[in-house]
């Protein structure tokens, strides 16, 4: 599968490796071009590879990990990306650390408005990015991957590389509902949650 990471920072990277480690080609981006990304794409793996924003519609899986200030820019200077799966690793946290007001919406309900014609799926914004980083292996059990979207077909695209990356997936509903709970602020942020078999 060609995936593609927007925002190539520290979680973006973070997936990256995860990506990479489950054997699919990863386009790194970000708004300083794909020369700036050919250190990191080097250290990355073959399977790596930098890229230009205008390149991103190459890859079927799309992971969305820009700053929160930086949605609007980025989502006019992203191609055409029609039927795309979009995951939405984004919190709605401002420059000064404060939370955005969302009227009452959730974030990923604002990430599905800038990317109209993409299928939004939320996951892995509850954890830090250590836990991201993290080995979601924990002795004999797996850490949990919260994921949320409207479309059940990318979600269970999503799901499907979630339980390649070694993570357990709980499915919270649709955006309005479960994308709510897992954003920053919700109840189920910054939780680190371990399943064991029973």
């Amino acid at each position: 599968m060609k995936t593609a990471i927007i925002g190539t920072g520290k979680i973006g990277e973070a997936i990256a490796k995860k990506l990479i480690k489950a054997k699919h080609s990863v386009l790194l981006t970000n708004n300083k071009g794909a020369a700036s990304l050919k250190e990191k794409a080097a250290k990355l793996g073959s399977l790596a590879i930098p890229a230009e924003l205008s390149e991103i519609t190459r890859a079927d899986v799309l992971f969305l990990t820009v700053r929160w200030s930086h949605l609007k820019q980025v989502a006019a200077d992203v191609p055409n990306l029609d039927g795309k799966i979009l995951v939405d690793v984004t919190n709605p946290i401002l420059d000064d650390m404060s939370y955005d007001n969302l009227k009452g919406k959730a974030a990923s309900e604002i990430v599905q408005e800038l990317f109209p014609k993409t299928r939004v799926v939320k996951t892995l914004n509850h954890y830090f990015l250590k836990w991201i980083d993290a080995d979601p292996k924990v002795d004999n059990g797996k850490r949990i991957a919260f994921v949320s979207g409207d479309d059940t077909e990318a979600k269970n695209t999503v799901v499907n590389l979630l339980n390649e990356f070694g993570f357990k997936s709980i499915d919270l509903g649709d955006l309005a509902t479960g994308s709510k709970l897992q954003q920053a602020g919700g109840p189920l942020a910054a939780l680190n949650l371990v399943s064991y078999p029973a």
